[in-house]
């Protein structure tokens, strides 16, 4: 992958995360072992750590102290918070210690898209990586497969606001795009509205495109987005309307 992978320390508490989405799979009762069985995911998404075993114990821990799981003894945990069932609903809670309305959406929207949706090549789970991870939000924990999430209040159209445009350019130099969800969502019912999957290797460079750079009043002054068109793409509806009234209902088209 294009670009440095190193995680800045702030960043670090991300970790429980990622270890929360791992485990979620396992039965109630499991073991250390089963936890670095499945922890090859995570020595991915975390390349700069070379103490990966120490901070998944780590994570452990803090997930106990937050009352998620439990120890049992003898390297035995059991979960105590039940695995929700898949939904369309958005928990905007989860971002509660963000102010900015944009960045609580954004960990909202990634946090939905962890817990209901399945790797549209291989059908293992995503787990997230840790934020500000360039062109990258979740990798798969069979085949890391990659995964860029982008939230949308109402619905996406064809020009999808990227983020900076020199890593886009950078790796399309050298590789396809990771794979894109483009997340539809109603910000006053909570819900997800539609979700969109969109094959990274279809998206060339000649659909992205440079934005005019920041003012030099701007808090980042001079920094450069990009526009990906994403007009006449295949799109796998993941997420699709319903005309059932019952909101959690998958339609024909859901997961």
């Amino acid at each position: 992958m294009a670009g440095s992978r190193e995680i800045p320390e702030q960043k670090r508490a991300s970790w429980p995360v990622a270890v929360s989405f791992l485990i979620d799979p396992l039965d109630e009762s499991f073991s250390l072992a089963d936890v670095y069985a499945l922890s090859a995911p995570l020595r991915y998404a975390f390349p700069d750590n070379n103490h990966v075993e120490a901070k998944i114990r780590q994570s452990l821990q803090m997930l106990r102290d937050r009352g998620h799981i439990a120890f049992e003894g003898n390297g035995m945990y059991r979960k105590l918070v039940a695995v929700e069932p898949r939904s369309i609903r958005l928990d905007f809670a989860a971002a509660a210690r963000l102010t900015s309305r944009s960045q609580i959406a954004r960990v909202a929207v990634e946090a939905w898209a962890a817990r209901n949706v399945g790797c549209r090549r291989c059908g293992s789970d995503y787990i997230l990586v840790p934020t500000n991870t360039p062109l990258l939000d979740a990798v798969c924990r069979s085949h890391f497969h990659e995964l860029q999430i982008k939230g949308v209040a109402g619905i996406a159209d064809d020009r999808l606001m990227g983020a900076a445009y020199a890593p886009l350019a950078e790796r399309l130099a050298v590789d396809a795009l990771p794979d894109y969800l483009i997340v539809s969502y109603d910000r006053m019912r909570a819900i997800v509205t539609l979700a969109e999957f969109i094959d990274g290797t279809a998206i060339a460079a000649s659909r992205v495109v440079a934005r005019t750079a920041l003012s030099p009043t701007a808090r980042r002054a001079g920094w450069v987005g990009a526009t990906i068109d994403l007009a006449d793409l295949p799109r796998d509806v993941i997420v699709g309307p319903s005309f059932s009234p019952e909101v959690d209902r998958w339609g024909p088209t859901s997961l």
